[in-house]
């Protein structure tokens, strides 16, 4: 495994990021099996915010310490304030900042992600799911509506007859169900989770960053557009790719007969 280093200090989550650019954050509430109060949403706000500015981070792993993942709203919290959003946008604006950060985003799901805990989980691109992960779209249980834009990832993730199938039962999906229908990548051990996930951030880390982001944006935008709309947003992404010094260094690696460096320039 990698050598880690801190990374910010935030409240209810802990962080630090590996030498190849890797961050692991990790909800840090275990006696509440991570479920969101006041504190941990401003934190998730934050670290979305330095994750998209910050150069050194090349990839976002999500997971949670002890039995959970993340349980949702915790109803009992003394302090419930909503994630931090800007004057006049809506409560949920930041699922949408979370769901474009131009990293690759992984969520290591290790135990309950239950109505706003698998929202979270499914803003990130990629889940790999514990044989202890439970998945709980729980909202109608409790009358509430879905939220942390479920409402959008899944029916695009599944399809929407599944999707509502899901979220009008509001009974937990079978990991089987889950990964056939591709809501998650794979199904590992819980003693596997977190290297499993790290080989695979280990992996997307030493791809060129710039490009990584370019087909993130290209593809979210692609979902609610036509295909000419994708071939000019591809010839874009195209112009800017073959204009950095990381495309140069993949035409000279593939020359010279070996594993590229990108730098992200």
């Amino acid at each position: 495994m990698p050598a880690y280093r801190p990374y910010e200090p935030y409240e209810g989550l802990q962080t630090q990021i590996d030498g190849e650019g890797v961050l692991v954050a990790t909800l840090d509430r275990p006696e509440r099996l991570n479920a969101f109060n006041g504190p941990l949403r401003k934190s998730i706000r934050a670290l979305i915010d330095d994750v998209a500015s910050d150069d050194a981070v090349r990839v976002l792993v999500l997971t949670g310490n002890g039995r959970g993942f993340c349980s949702g709203a915790d109803l009992t919290a003394e302090d419930r304030s909503p994630v931090p959003v800007a004057l006049h946008d809506p409560a949920f604006a930041w699922c949408v900042d979370l769901l474009e950060v131009p990293k690759p985003t992984i969520a290591a799901v290790n135990g309950v992600a239950a109505g706003g805990g698998l929202g979270f989980a499914l803003l990130c691109d990629i889940r790999i799911c514990s044989t202890e992960a439970r998945l709980l779209p729980i909202w109608m249980k409790r009358a509430i509506h879905p939220d942390d834009l479920i409402t959008w990832t899944l029916p695009r993730l599944v399809g929407m007859g599944r999707a509502l199938h899901w979220l009008y039962l509001a009974e937990e999906i079978p990991l089987d169900d889950a990964v056939s229908s591709g809501l998650v990548h794979s199904v590992v051990e819980p003693d596997e989770l977190l290297p499993t996930t790290m080989d695979l951030a280990g992996r997307l880390a030493a791809m060129p960053p710039m490009h990584l982001a370019l087909t993130k944006q290209a593809m979210l935008k692609g979902m609610t557009r036509d295909p000419w709309d994708a071939a000019a947003i591809e010839s874009w992404g195209q112009g800017k790719a073959m204009s950095s010094e990381d495309f140069a260094e993949g035409v000279a690696a593939f020359r010279d007969r070996r594993q590229p460096r990108f730098t992200g320039r």
